[in-house]
Parts: structure tokens; C-alpha cells; sequence
């Protein structure tokens, strides 16, 4: 494999960034919820993965 080629996982998925990008505009998860087409779960399971991700890179 060349490294040019080599590409680094990114730290959120697209989800998780359309999340937090209604979430930094003060939507509430039910708000999400609807604009995205998921339950009021799917939104708090999204948030909780990068509350995870992000004490693991500490």
C-alpha cells in the first residue's frame, strides 16, 4: 500500500457530524430526531458513541 493511498478513519461518521451539527445550533433531540428521519434513541446512542470515542483519545 502506497501512502498517498492510505486514508485515516475519521473521528466522527457522517451521522455523528450531522448530529452535532443540529446539536451546536441548540436543537433539541427531538428536534434532531425529525430533521434526520431517526428516533429521539438513535440521537442520544450517536452522541453517547462520541462521548466514548473522545475519552478514549485521552
Amino acid at each position: 500500500m502506497k501512502e498517498k493511498d492510505f486514508q485515516p478513519k475519521p473521528l466522527l461518521t457522517k451521522r455523528e457530524r450531522e448530529v452535532f451539527e443540529l446539536l451546536v445550533q441548540d436543537k433539541t433531540t427531538k428536534e434532531i430526531a425529525s430533521d434526520l428521519f431517526i428516533s429521539e434513541k438513535t440521537v442520544r446512542n450517536h452522541i453517547s458513541n462520541v462521548m466514548r470515542s473522545d475519552c478514549k483519545l485521552m
